[in-house]
């Protein structure tokens, strides 16, 4: 069986306020049944690179442009039940000085999200169980991560 893969990239952005480490998360606005998630989608052939790509993203998607890539966290096979496809999903973790705890972005890309309204919001990093389409598989690793790199994150 010959499948071609579909190269995604997913953004754990992350903040640390007084209360600890938040995730950044979404819902579409319209579509109210894709559940929370988190922002990403489809590496493009002008991407110089994954980090890169999901910069881009966050950009589009969230209008976030103040964001650096601290690491690839995750990276799987995944199969998408609704489109029918398998993905190569890149799990980073984006950190962030954002100080609005919520907002509502339209997506601004060439993409068939274009022009979507998603409405973002900060989750506390330790009390997310589940998103949408199993993208909170590496969040124990996210966890993980910030508490033994804590030293060296420069927070802003």
């Amino acid at each position: 069986m010959n499948h071609k893969l579909k190269t995604k990239v997913l953004a754990y952005v992350v903040r640390k306020n007084n209360k600890g480490w938040e995730l950044l998360v979404f819902e579409h606005q319209d579509i109210p049944e894709a559940g929370i998630q988190v922002p990403g989608g489809t590496v493009e052939s002008y991407d110089c690179d994954l980090s890169s790509a999901v910069l881009r993203e966050l950009k589009e998607e969230a209008g976030i442009e103040n964001a650096t890539v601290l690491t690839e966290i995750l990276s799987e096979i995944y199969y998408h039940k609704i489109k029918k496809e398998f993905q190569k999903r890149h799990f980073f973790i984006v950190l962030t000085d954002i100080k609005k705890d919520k907002w509502s972005h339209t997506v601004q890309s060439s993409g068939a999200d274009k022009g979507l309204q998603f409405n973002y919001f900060w989750k506390e990093l330790k009390s997310v169980s589940y998103l949408a389409g199993d993208q909170h598989i590496a969040i124990r690793h996210v966890i993980d991560f910030l508490a033994n790199s804590e030293p060296m994150i420069k927070h802003t």
